[in-house]
């Protein structure tokens, strides 16, 4: 979401801009990276993309993104863009909570692969959260906190808390409902729609795999918030070694049906 932002916002591309999937991503240099899917998503616009996972589109992207020319990609200017976005939507320092938390990594080597989330970013769960509110409030970043109030016994008082702005992002109604849209299909339309069916409200999210050694399980993961049309919630699933993303989406799934009850 955060590359599709990036390539909307700059220009790169409108809501409606089509790229068509030819499976393999040969306008770098060997290797060549190839989309997760056996075959081609066909012609499809930044929604769509979100949608299918397609790792082709946002290869596309990271490519234009570094001025790609003639196999040639300016890594440096790529990854400086992609950072700047980072940084919008609060990846690149901790999440605020008042816990010991990892500092997070934004990718620092090759803009094409690092614009599927592969190169080095390293984010962790609360980090993801703080991402994807921000996303479904369409531009409110947080300083996340755990803390509701704080109660003085000896004097019989109370401090009530609450998380803080740390920035808005002003960015095109346009970009917003790309994105947010594209979201609402990976659920709505993608094979996990199956999980989400009998709930009372529209789930809006991104599943995703981390691939960390060829000897262990990827990492699974969805990012996610719900209700799609007016948020008050949002789930972020991280199943270390959990094979397949499928396996974040049922779980933050069994996370909205308990939730649910208190909303």
């Amino acid at each position: 979401m955060l590359v599709a932002a990036c390539s909307l916002e700059d220009g790169l591309i409108g809501p409606s801009t089509p790229v068509t999937d030819k499976h393999t991503f040969s306008k770098i240099t060997k290797p060549h990276p190839s989309c997760w899917s056996r075959s081609s998503h066909g012609t499809i616009n930044v929604s769509q993309a979100l949608r299918d996972s397609c790792n082709y589109f946002f290869y596309e992207m990271g490519y234009r993104l570094g001025n790609g020319k003639k196999d040639v990609v300016n890594n440096e200017s790529g990854l400086k863009k992609l950072k700047n976005y980072a940084e919008k939507f609060g990846l690149t320092e901790t999440s605020g909570v008042e816990l010991a938390e990892a500092e997070p990594k934004v990718s620092d080597t090759d803009t094409v692969r690092s614009a599927i989330g592969q190169g080095t970013n390293s984010y962790t769960p609360i980090q993801l959260s703080r991402y994807v509110t921000t996303i479904a409030n369409q531009g409110t970043c947080y300083n996340l906190t755990i803390i509701d109030r704080i109660a003085d016994v000896t004097k019989n008082t109370t401090k009530k808390n609450k998380a803080t702005v740390r920035n808005k992002l002003r960015f095109a109604s346009s970009t917003w409902t790309a994105i947010t849209s594209g979201m609402r299909m990976v659920v709505s339309d993608g094979s996990i729609n199956k999980l989400f069916k009998g709930l009372s409200v529209n789930v809006a999210g991104k599943t995703g795999t981390a691939q960390e050694s060829k000897s262990k399980p990827n990492h699974a993961l969805f990012v996610s918030y719900a209700p799609y049309e007016n948020p008050e919630i949002s789930v972020t699933a991280v199943i270390a070694n959990g094979y397949t993303s499928s396996n974040a989406a049922e779980l933050a799934s069994d996370v909205y049906k308990l939730s649910l009850i208190h909303i």
